[in-house]
């Protein structure tokens, strides 16, 4: 094999390596959180369930949690680790706007249902 058609192997292997990096970035699916850089995050409620799957949120330690859940079913939305409780009506929405103190992992939860809708992580 020449010299030449060693270069012309190594580019193209090259170039398929950088395509396929690509396309795992643009195709595979995230943590499914809406909050990349910890701003504010919602998650809907379904029959009781988080639409889309629980979610993966994350905070700073220092900024403000900005949680809202918006559900179609009643019950009461309960942030462990935080432990604060909300209320929330058949149709209704309930936000929890938390300063982000406590480092750790911790769920958020439709109570009487036992669902977890969001894994919240809170990083130093």
């Amino acid at each position: 094999m020449s010299s030449r058609q060693r270069l012309t192997m190594l580019a193209l292997a090259a170039g398929i390596a950088v395509i396929a990096v690509v396309l795992i970035v643009v195709i595979s699916p995230g943590s499914g959180s809406d909050n990349p850089k910890g701003g504010p995050a919602t998650v809907t409620v379904k029959d009781a369930k988080p639409v889309g799957g629980v979610q993966e949120l994350k905070w700073k330690k220092g900024q403000t949690i900005d949680l809202t859940v918006k559900s179609d079913t009643a019950d009461e939305v309960h942030f462990h680790g935080y432990d604060v409780h909300k209320d929330v009506k058949a149709g209704g929405t309930v936000n929890f706007r938390i300063p982000a103190t406590i480092d750790g992992k911790f769920i958020v939860e439709l109570e009487d249902h036992k669902q977890t809708l969001a894994e919240v992580e809170v990083t130093p």
